[in-house]
């Protein structure tokens, strides 16, 4: 009995697991050929694995369903000695593991913000285009400044924070906003954007509540990423601050503003998402002029790919219109600057929802002195 075993099992390897290996892991030259848009649009566990921790886990993956398939067979041999080593029960078990665990390996190269520019390459587009991802490109409301990335055509997302506060500046109450940004993919590199305040409160002698005007917005993905080069994603951004909709306390009149935004990948997996822009606001002397601003921000993923932690701030605007009555009347040019700085969560639970945290503090006087949110974004 151990005889036939023996060579049942040398027959096996011989046979059966180097035919499963090369039909997971077919080989040029010793590369991998299969591209990462396979494992999305097919669910085929290969890759062109992009670095060594990718390149293990393929292996890894090859050698459990390899030795599934070797153990499933020796014990059919030995139960019936003349049977077929190709069986249609092992076939179906083998590509029951290879779709359970492509699933975690898309999540591993296309979550979290670094990937972004990796989706777009052709044979990743189709597979990137065909759900909903929360997580590319991503929320812009979640921080400060906003990405160089759109959403696939005909995709969507709903973002909102609810429970946004702004703490008291000078000459500016504290005020309480529900900011929302709806994002429609009219191709992928053009996106439609509609953004505001919400319902608003104001606190102060003159309290006052209701609707903030809402701004319409456009995104223009430029170019994605060249790691190779050091080069950034970009994009541009242009938004009109209308007066629709808007109470009289939250109106700030009809304001243009547009912005270059970058995203550039770092060492240890840290994303720096980068705007810079200017806003036509009230100056010193109460009148409007185009003003100069920057927004920053540093995220890395911490513990798994489902939770980053990211610190941000801003020089005299956020890229969005979001600030209380920003560039209210100032006595000289260098008490009119606004600044802020903090740090914030996103939790990432699955490919459609995302939700944040964040608080910051303002730095100078005209800066309210606290800007905290809680929110969260939905894709379609």
């Amino acid at each position: 009995m151990s005889g036939l075993l023996a060579r049942i099992r040398h027959s096996l390897l011989v046979g059966i697991v180097p035919g499963l290996l090369n039909l997971l892991l077919p080989e040029t030259a010793g590369a991998v050929q299969t591209t990462e848009g396979d494992i999305l649009s097919k669910h085929i566990p290969v890759t062109s694995a992009t670095n060594s921790a990718d390149d293990e886990r393929i292996q890894a993956l090859a050698h459990r369903m390899a030795r599934r398939l070797l153990d499933q067979t020796i014990l059919d041999d030995l139960k019936d000695p003349q049977s077929e080593r190709q069986r249609p029960e092992t076939d179906t078990q083998i590509q029951a593991v290879a779709h359970e665990n492509a699933v975690l390996l898309e999540e591993s190269y296309f979550k979290g913000r670094y990937n972004r520019s990796r989706a777009r390459l052709p044979e990743n587009q189709e597979a990137w285009r065909s759900r909903p991802d929360i997580a590319n490109p991503g929320a812009d409301l979640a921080n400060f400044p906003n990405s160089a990335f759109t959403l696939p055509e005909g995709r969507a997302y709903i973002e909102t924070a609810p429970l946004t506060y702004y703490g008291p500046a000078t000459g500016q109450p504290a005020q309480f906003n529900t900011e929302f940004l709806l994002r429609y993919g009219l191709t992928d590199n053009i996106e439609a954007r509609i953004f505001g305040n919400g319902i608003s409160w104001q606190g102060g002698k003159d309290p006052a509540t209701g609707f903030s005007p809402v701004a319409f917005d456009t995104k223009i993905h430029l170019m994605s990423e060249n790691e190779s080069l050091h080069l950034p994603a970009v994009g541009f951004e242009a938004y009109i601050q209308t007066t629709w909709l808007g109470g009289s306390a939250f109106n700030q009149g009809t304001t243009p503003g547009f912005f270059l935004n970058f995203d550039q990948s770092l060492p240890y997996e840290i994303d720096f998402e980068y705007n810079l822009g200017a806003a036509e606001q009230m100056d010193s002397a109460n009148t409007k002029a185009w003003q100069f601003s920057f927004q920053w921000a540093f995220q890395r993923d911490v513990f798994n790919q489902d939770l980053a932690m990211f610190v941000h701030g801003f020089y005299n605007a956020m890229t969005l219109p979001r600030l209380p009555n920003a560039g209210a009347p100032a006595p000289n040019a260098s008490a009119q600057i606004q600044n802020a700085i903090g740090a914030g969560l996103i939790w990432t639970p699955g490919n459609r929802l995302s939700l944040w945290a964040q608080s910051a503090a303002g730095t100078t006087p005209s800066s309210p002195s606290v800007i905290s949110n809680i929110g969260f974004a939905v894709a379609f």
